[in-house]
């Protein structure tokens, strides 16, 4: 995984956007990164700018960028973590959310997308909280999903679960590599199938292997294994349990995290857990 030094952060203004902008400009601090918050002008017209007249796409724009302008200034006054000002970047896009993060997530300075996350309760009606998942499917980056009430704490202990597809030397080093940049240990947790053909294939795994092959001497890790019941509980338990601040799943850009549960489940938990949680990508 490349040094993350640019983080983009969608908002629309709503509370769990403004969330996400203090996570991830926290993270930009820590990491010694800058930040480009953006707001993107969708097609439709909102009903209350329709009430007070036609308004032009240049007018649109003007005021999507002063209001961008003071989402940053007033943000920054509510919160003692001060960026240099060089540091963080405003940009007003047009279009469809989705297919322009995902296209920017293809861009060699794009490092990771910090977005909000909604929860279940008011998961219809919000521009970024509901487009977050999309986006996590789709990026070809790292996408941090941020749930609305989650608060920033220092990053040092990562929970990565994985099953058998997602456990390669590749990953275990992208993994480590973030890890390692916030001086974070990892739980590595390794989600069991009870068929045969996935025990037989799960044995063959030199787990020493992956870990020397990822030539991270400094990385304090422990593993476990999950097996039988219901691993989405069984994964938030071990996190409450252990104190994780941050949750790690790899997905293969089809329904996320298709390979470990069922995806209405992921879902599930996306939408209710109270922990950041980061999707990479096995196929970038």
């Amino acid at each position: 995984m490349k040094n993350i030094k640019n983080i983009i952060v969608p908002t629309d203004f709503s509370v769990t956007s403004r969330n996400a902008y203090h996570y991830a400009k926290r993270l930009a601090i820590t990491l010694d990164a800058t930040i480009t918050v953006l707001h993107v002008n969708q097609y439709f017209m909102p009903i209350d700018e329709v009430a007070i007249g036609s308004i032009s796409e240049d007018e649109v724009t003007k005021m999507s960028e002063e209001a961008m302008n003071a989402f940053v200034v007033d943000e920054d006054g509510i919160d003692h973590w001060k960026m240099i000002k060089h540091r963080v970047k405003t940009s007003v896009m047009k279009g469809d959310l989705v297919p322009l993060l995902v296209e920017m997530s293809k861009q060699s300075d794009t490092d990771v997308i910090v977005m909000g996350m909604t929860g279940m309760q008011d998961f219809i009606g919000k521009v970024i909280g509901s487009a977050s998942l999309d986006v996590s499917n789709k990026a070809h980056c790292p996408v941090i999903l941020v749930p609305r009430d989650a608060k920033w704490h220092k990053i040092d202990k990562v929970m990565y679960a994985s099953n058998y597809n997602s456990t390669t030397p590749k990953m275990i080093g992208n993994i480590t590599d973030f890890a390692l940049a916030l001086n974070a240990g990892v739980h590595f947790i390794h989600v069991e199938d009870s068929s045969k053909d996935y025990k037989n294939k799960v044995a063959e795994i030199i787990w020493a292997e992956l870990f020397s092959a990822a030539d991270t001497p400094a990385l304090s890790f422990e593993i476990h294994t999950i097996s039988g019941g219901d691993k989405i509980d069984e994964l938030n338990n071990y996190a409450h349990k252990h104190h994780i601040n941050m949750m790690v799943f790899m997905s293969k850009h089809r329904t996320f995290w298709q390979n470990l549960v069922h995806s209405s489940v992921t879902e599930n938990i996306a939408l209710s857990t109270e922990i950041p949680m980061m999707v990479m990508h096995l196929d970038d």
